[in-house]
């Protein structure tokens, strides 16, 4: 009888201490922002990663993108600018593309301003 309850007690400690436990780990970003020193750093920004970055997000939480352009320095134009949009995970590549659209036209709007008042 002794040699069957510790036989028993080997074969449930056996059991319990050898089972998985699975941890899911949800990781859900909720915002990302790109600060640049100058307009030229502009082309440097890797549009696709911050795209990527909210892939694994529940579709359906909210996020939001922000570029800022900080300390502008030509010669008739001194400032800064950012630009931020936001919605849901499920639409990342949507809201990459127009906020990608965005930067670059305020972009092109600080070129034609300082070149239009030399």
């Amino acid at each position: 009888m002794k040699k069957i309850l510790i036989l028993s007690f080997l074969l449930f400690a056996n059991i319990v201490f050898t089972q998985e436990k699975k941890v899911i780990s949800e990781v859900n970003f909720e915002s990302i922002e790109i600060s640049v020193d100058t307009l030229e750093e502009i082309d440097t920004i890797d549009w696709q990663e911050m795209s990527d970055i909210f892939k694994k997000n529940k579709p359906e939480s909210k996020i939001s993108l922000k570029v800022t352009v900080k300390d502008i320095k030509k010669e008739n134009y001194k400032g800064s600018f950012s630009i931020t949009l936001g919605g849901e995970s499920q639409k990342i590549d949507s809201l990459v593309t127009q906020l990608k659209e965005k930067v670059l036209k305020m972009k092109q709007l600080v070129i034609n301003f300082n070149n239009k008042n030399k």
